[in-house]
């Protein structure tokens, strides 16, 4: 197939890790709220652990951002990234990562289908900067983060945002590509000309 686009999950797919966690643990390392962090993250995983859908525990996360400014937020990413390549990051998932420069130097688009936000991708995005960005959108008002957000891009909501980008960029999804690596991405990988779900050591197995 010729492939004319690639749309892809983010984290366990193309990162390893989770890149909205280690973000809010970064964060809250670094104004010395650590313990917070981690009380916070563990709520978040164990509420997932007993079967609350991911689009409440997406919802929940940005709780975290509230009262936060854009700018802030962004400083906080890019000093994350710093701390990420210090420490020999970030770490891609290399089988996933070479199919999608291969695809790139064919002439495809990249597009992010991630239920994370444009703060926490920023390795991704130095890595791909032409990439497009389909996320969960966090409200802002007056420069800050309310806490809320638009509809967690979860599950079908992937998928109906993969759809409307291919209609507004003329994107035959016959001729696109998918990456995810949790059963809430397969709405989006079965809409697509071609779908995988990566497994563990990147492992890519196609989608029915």
């Amino acid at each position: 197939m010729d492939v004319k686009a690639v749309y892809t999950d983010i984290d366990g797919t193309v990162t390893h890790g989770s890149s909205i966690f280690d973000l809010l643990r970064f964060d809250a390392g670094r104004r010395d709220q650590t313990r917070a962090g981690e009380t916070f993250v563990a709520a978040l995983t164990d509420a997932a652990r007993a079967g609350t859908p991911r689009a409440v525990t997406n919802r929940r996360y940005f709780r975290w951002w509230a009262g936060r400014t854009v700018a802030d937020v962004d400083d906080t990413a890019r000093a994350w990234l710093d701390r990420q390549r210090s420490d020999g990051g970030p770490w891609f998932v290399d089988t996933v990562a070479d199919e999608i420069e291969a695809h790139l130097a064919r002439g495809a688009h990249l597009v992010a289908v991630s239920a994370s936000f444009p703060p926490a991708l920023a390795a991704v995005r130095t890595r791909w900067p032409g990439m497009s960005l389909l996320t969960t959108i966090a409200h802002v008002r007056d420069g800050r983060y309310t806490g809320t957000v638009e509809t967690p891009l979860v599950g079908q909501a992937k998928a109906d945002a993969v759809i409307s980008h291919a209609q507004l960029h003329g994107v035959d999804l016959s001729e696109a590509v998918g990456y995810g690596d949790h059963a809430s991405d397969l709405p989006f990988l079965r809409i697509l000309g071609s779908g995988y779900l990566v497994g563990q050591r990147g492992c890519m197995v196609p989608v029915g």
